[in-house]
């Protein structure tokens, strides 16, 4: 669980005017790729397919936020639920989830 608090926690992700979603070392795509290869054996069952669509909820969120906001509970609960329609729906599993929700959680 370390490894999503060093790559996601403190405002480490940018929101509002200066998200950017897929370019540069800051980018959100960045920050997912780096947990998926750091996490090891923790994110493994991540596919690129998958990260993508935790891209896409958290970005989405993010892009409402003013800059430099913080992610508020009501907003967290908001992407987790996003992520559990996703499951419902069979586009992601179980193990998917979890780790999503522990990526929510440091934001």
């Amino acid at each position: 669980m370390g490894i999503f608090k060093n790559i996601f926690g403190g405002g480490q992700i940018k929101t509002g005017s200066q998200l950017n979603k897929s370019f540069g070392p800051d980018s959100l795509r960045q920050k997912l790729s780096e947990a998926k290869i750091k996490g090891g054996s923790q994110t493994a069952n991540l596919s690129s397919a998958d990260l993508k669509k935790f891209e896409n909820i958290i970005a989405k969120h993010a892009s409402y936020l003013p800059p430099g906001a913080k992610f508020s509970d009501h907003t967290k609960y908001k992407m987790r639920m996003e992520a559990h329609k996703l499951f419902k729906q069979n586009e992601i599993s179980w193990e998917d989830l979890k780790d999503f929700e522990k990526i929510v959680k440091e934001l």
